[in-house]
């Protein structure tokens, strides 16, 4: 029960003028449902006296629950190295918690409200014990947090981007289906020419099933294609370029096709290879800049090509 002072002075006198009690209290012990066990007031002779008694002097009783174990989770399906917030919702008026974490870091706490970090995939159980004073109850929850992994999230090199190109396409994502994102990007196509020269940092974001996302970044590099000069770390060679009417192509690797896209990202050349190297007419192609994009047997390479 919640009680409120009965007398603001103490002793016999005020209890008596203010609440009519021919005595003060001694003692007084009351089961939940308002029996009293054992008591030394005088009049009150049973229950239902005593409680119309307080109640009369504007005081509640409290309701009282057997004592139960709840909680939950505000993430039952959390990714790897993700923390997880427990909430404790047991009945009645527990004053310890013990809980057990299968898999989680700390594996054990006494808060009433703890937070846990789950490092590793898997399915777990979460066991809770609370106390009462008097009583002890424990619930597990078995299963009850499932943690899944992170993709595996890449994102291949990007070669150079003229800055006369309006639009250029962005690949080379993996696992397929993400999304590029950064400055000048809108919806996969990079903007070279608002960009600017210089460098542009490109994310790649992909989300799986479990709702788990991971990213890779690549810098994108805006260059001004004057007098440009190849960059072949990846073994391959283009030349003459800028060039007029024939190009040759080489590669450490073997070339399986080529395609040619103008400054708008449409294809007007392809070109079937089987060997290290290939030549492209390209005579009845318009002066302008040009991307490349060489096959491979072991990835899709992208080059520059000015024809003049």
């Amino acid at each position: 029960m919640v009680f409120r002072g009965i007398s603001k002075d103490g002793g016999a006198h005020p209890i008596c003028s203010t609440y009519g009690i021919g005595a003060y209290p001694t003692y007084i012990l009351i089961a939940p449902d308002y029996e009293i066990v054992v008591q030394d007031i005088w009049p009150v002779n049973n229950a239902t006296t005593f409680t119309n008694i307080f109640t009369n002097n504007g005081l509640s009783p409290a309701t009282c629950y057997p004592l139960a174990a709840v909680f939950d989770a505000d993430d039952a399906e959390p990714c790897e190295g993700s923390m997880v917030g427990f909430n404790d919702m047991s009945e009645g008026v527990p004053i310890t918690w013990n809980w057990t974490f299968e898999g989680g870091n700390p594996a054990t706490s006494t808060e009433e409200n703890p937070t846990v970090t789950y490092d590793n995939v898997g399915v777990y159980d979460v066991e809770l014990t609370v106390h009462d004073g008097v009583t002890t109850v424990t619930e597990t929850m078995e299963n009850y947090i499932s943690v899944s992994e992170f993709p595996n999230t890449t994102l291949d090199p990007f070669d150079i981007a003229c800055i006369q190109w309006e639009e250029l396409e962005l690949t080379g994502g993996l696992p397929a289906g993400g999304v590029y994102s950064g400055d000048f990007v809108e919806d996969g196509i990079f903007h070279p020419a608002t960009a600017g020269v210089g460098d542009h940092v490109i994310q790649y974001s992909y989300i799986n099933d479990e709702g788990c996302e991971a990213s890779a970044e690549e810098t994108l590099t805006v260059d001004g294609c004057v007098g440009l000069v190849e960059r072949s770390k990846d073994g391959i060679k283009i030349y003459p370029n800028p060039a007029t009417e024939l190009v040759n192509l080489t590669s450490e690797n073997n070339i399986i096709n080529v395609q040619v896209y103008n400054n708008i990202g449409q294809l007007v050349m392809e070109q079937k290879v089987d060997g290290n190297s290939c030549q492209l007419h390209i005579s009845d192609l318009e002066s302008g800049i040009y991307s490349i994009r060489i096959g491979t047997e072991n990835k899709n390479i992208m080059k520059q090509l000015v024809i003049e």
